[in-house]
């Protein structure tokens, strides 16, 4: 069965909230005609990090699980409304996207969401700058630093980042 196939499926209301997708390859490779089935995938309850237990025949075919039966109905769904109706094409970028990155895009041809990095990055620019200017006036409170504070602290904008994040500023 190929991912098309899947697509078809659920669109002609197969399948159940049971199932998963699961895919040959990997998630970036996934294209209409990749090795898919919707299958249950049981858990096991007793080792340490829930281990997925696929049935033998799709392990055997090197399947593993991508996301439940009810996201990738979603991704159908919010492919189809992203490409103006029924289409495939669009399904499968939505559900490739998906797999990868947890989230759905946008647009269709979306980049990559940024990195938890980047991201992190981002935060604490916004949250640094957002202390505005230091008063020289009045010295940090840091035992040997000479900036002044920022409004409403007893520390300049980097001690004061270190107080609030409890790590280093990178800035």
């Amino acid at each position: 069965m190929s991912l098309r196939d899947v697509i078809v499926q659920i669109r002609s209301g197969e399948g159940n909230r049971h199932q998963w997708l699961l895919i040959h390859g990997e998630a970036e490779d996934l294209g209409l005609s990749t090795d898919c089935v919707l299958s249950r995938v049981e858990v096991d309850e007793d080792s340490e990090d829930l281990e997925e237990i696929i049935p033998q025949e799709f392990a055997d075919r090197g399947l593993w699980s991508t996301i439940e039966f009810a996201t990738v109905k979603d991704c159908i769904g919010h492919g189809d409304r992203l490409a103006g109706g029924p289409n495939d094409e669009a399904a499968a970028e939505i559900i490739r996207y998906y797999i990868r990155f947890d989230a759905f895009p946008e647009s269709l041809s979306a980049a990559e969401p940024p990195s938890p990095e980047i991201i992190q990055e981002r935060l604490d620019r916004e949250f640094f700058d957002s202390l505005g200017v230091e008063r020289p006036d009045t010295h940090c409170r840091a035992p040997g630093c000479t900036r002044g504070v920022v409004e409403f602290s007893a520390f300049c904008a980097r001690h004061h980042f270190e107080s609030v994040k409890k790590r280093t500023c990178p800035f």
